[in-house]
């Protein structure tokens, strides 16, 4: 089954690189940032309001927690479980995917994680948390009980540690430091490798690929074979993108705007 999953994603990511675009969809909307689900659905976060948008361009749902200030990161790696994440408040919310609440907020200062700067969802339910404090990614059940962490990274990798995204994927975790390169963990927190991604201000992992920003253009590092390629696209100034399955989006200061190859 992983096989024929591979085999798609191979197929997939060589014809979006390969192959001119169509547009088929135009949101205009001033983001500060989005990011997207394995069905192409799209999630774009403007202050303390997120919205749910189809890959045609319509608007499905809406979510906003004034309380909570503005939103900081959204995880839709699981679309019927999001994570939201309120960094000033240290809180985080978990809504379906008509973006009604699951549950109470989750306090982490409260439950001990006071210095929490990033966090990402986590196979069965869990989450991780990048802990500034201590300088160590830690994961919790859904229980919130702490059941693996690094210890202190900045020690153990003798580097200077200002991450700024973190995201699980395909059972390996992805911690993002720009002064040192993409840091890469097993689903225990166990140190594998970094790759030398520097200074990127975003990455996607897709199979074997990771797709990065570096001088306005989105290029592609293969982790097994270090070869590096770039990755054509329909527009040169563009802020953001993500890459799911069919469909591409590209984010621009006022417009979001959805692709697929052709």
């Amino acid at each position: 089954m992983k096989k024929i999953i591979y085999l798609f994603l191979f197929i997939s990511i060589n014809s979006f690189c390969q192959s001119k675009f169509k547009l088929i969809a135009t949101i205009e909307i001033e983001a500060d940032f989005f990011t997207t689900d394995n069905q192409s659905n799209l999630y774009v976060v403007k202050a303390n309001e997120l919205s749910k948008f189809d890959k045609t361009g319509k608007l499905v749902y809406k979510y906003s927690n004034k309380n909570l200030g503005n939103i900081d990161f959204v995880d839709a790696s699981n679309m019927l479980k999001l994570l939201v994440f309120y960094k000033n408040f240290s809180q985080v919310v978990f809504l379906d995917n008509t973006l009604s609440l699951t549950g109470s907020p989750v306090g982490l200062d409260k439950d001990g994680f006071r210095q929490a700067q990033l966090v990402c969802s986590s196979h069965n339910n869990g989450i991780w948390i990048y802990d500034q404090q201590n300088f160590e990614l830690l994961r919790l059940n859904q229980a919130l009980e702490k059941i693996q962490q690094t210890g202190n990274l900045s020690l153990l990798l003798s580097i200077d540690l200002r991450p700024n995204f973190l995201v699980e994927y395909n059972n390996k975790l992805y911690l993002n430091n720009p002064t040192s390169g993409i840091l890469m963990f097993d689903i225990y927190g166990t140190y594998y490798k970094t790759i030398p991604i520097k200074n990127a201000p975003f990455f996607q992992p897709i199979g074997d690929v990771v797709y990065f920003i570096a001088n306005k253009k989105v290029k592609t590092y293969n982790i097994k074979t270090a070869e590096e390629m770039e990755f054509e696209l329909p527009l040169n100034d563009f802020k953001n993108f993500r890459l799911e399955m069919d469909a591409l989006f590209l984010q621009t200061e006022k417009s979001i705007f959805v692709y697929t190859s052709q």
